[in-house]
């Protein structure tokens, strides 16, 4: 089979590099996105076997987005609907996305997958004025795209009824996970000690934050829940890791206590996972969190928003704890009582080792290798 993978961002996803290539082993793979290759990210060293088709781009940072090059991107999707059998598409709003899927309607050769990690405005509420944008966007023109796809993938059952209430035919829903190496262990490149010495840290119980430094991922509870721990005497450290367009608005909130240190983008993101304690990720509209899948590889309970998928990956009182969305008190009574019982947090460390093995791509795969292998095989018959 010849498939080619859409990712719609600049920074590619980690489940798409993955899945790209472990396919590339027996399939002819190829990779498409709007941006350049970071070398931050330890899973690019995946794509070896995965042929590369970079989109150039524009980067619009009101927007926070790169704007494709709108004739380069036709161009090269036209391409890939017409020699590929399989396109498969992350997300349904960038125009990464957007424009495969209406060639796709004109030109419907290929068999098309969109997969998405929650619908904005349903499963995930921005701002009122966001919300409302993308409802409207949602019902009327989205009502086209979700049918040109063959297949929608969502990352688990919690989506399926904010599925239904933005209009995905109900027929076209799977329900389908991403996977995650259950080896990563085996990637740690630094000791925990020389994490700690970059950073300071000697005795401390140590929290981490991964991701974009934006409203969405709730970095400014990360910074009052460090404030309120060191008022309350625990000696504590906390890592937030990760760029963004916010990054001054909150080191400008943490600039009094020396608790807290933005590590920026970093390539060690596994090794200062696996030197802290717990992971803390008081977020909105996540999808399938790969950094908590990351965390309990490495043997770390997770700390998280009780929102989209992460029941999945999180069972509360066991592997870690789910708080209810902006329950800052909650965040907090949750880090404190794994910072008072240190037997009770490994415990949980060790039980999220053992939970993330059911999302290893060992069992994974074989479930995305069905779809596309069915869809494969529709492919010589008849269109719908």
């Amino acid at each position: 089979m010849r498939i080619c993978f859409i990712n719609p961002t600049v920074v590619l996803r980690r489940p798409i590099v993955e899945l790209a290539s472990l396919l590339a082993k027996e399939h002819e793979v190829s990779l498409m996105w709007p941006g350049e290759i970071d070398e931050k990210f330890y899973f690019y060293e995946k794509l070896k076997n995965v042929r590369l088709i970079r989109i150039p781009s524009i980067k619009i940072k009101r927007l926070r987005y790169n704007i494709p090059n709108p004739i380069v991107l036709v161009k090269k999707v036209l391409k890939a609907l017409k020699n590929d059998d399989i396109i498969h598409i992350w997300e349904y709003y960038y125009p990464c996305s957007i424009a495969p899927l209406l060639c796709g309607f004109f030109n419907k050769k290929a068999r098309i997958i969109l997969t998405t990690d929650g619908f904005v405005g349903y499963s995930y509420v921005p701002s009122f004025l966001l919300t409302i944008l993308f409802k409207i966007y949602t019902r009327t023109f989205c009502q086209i795209l979700f049918r040109i796809p063959d297949k929608i993938t969502l990352y688990g059952p919690q989506l399926l009824k904010y599925a239904r209430d933005a209009g995905v035919p109900t027929k076209k829903a799977v329900v389908l996970p991403t996977g995650i190496d259950s080896k990563l262990n085996g990637m740690i490149k630094k000791s925990k000690n020389d994490i700690k010495r970059e950073f300071g840290i000697k005795n401390e119980f140590v929290i981490v934050f991964v991701g974009m430094l934006t409203e969405r991922k709730g970095v400014d509870h990360v910074i009052n829940i460090a404030w309120r721990l060191v008022e309350e005497g625990y000696k504590i450290k906390t890592l937030i890791v990760g760029e963004g367009p916010l990054r001054s608005k909150y080191e400008g909130l943490a600039k009094k206590l020396n608790n807290i240190i933005f590590t920026g983008g970093r390539n060690d993101v596994l090794d200062i996972i696996n030197a802290s304690d717990v992971l803390l990720l008081p977020s909105m509209g996540e999808g399938l969190p790969g950094v908590v899948m990351e965390a309990s590889v490495l043997g770390k309970p997770s700390v998280a928003t009780d929102e989209g998928c992460t029941p999945e990956l999180i069972i509360n009182g066991k592997t870690g704890f789910l708080v209810k969305p902006h329950d800052e008190e909650g965040f907090f009574n949750a880090i404190r009582f794994l910072i008072k019982h240190k037997k009770q947090k490994e415990r949980m460390g060790r039980n999220a080792q053992e939970h993330i093995k059911k999302f290893d791509w060992s069992l994974v795969l074989g479930k995305y290798k069905e779809l596309y292998f069915n869809l494969f095989s529709r492919k010589q018959q008849p269109l719908d």
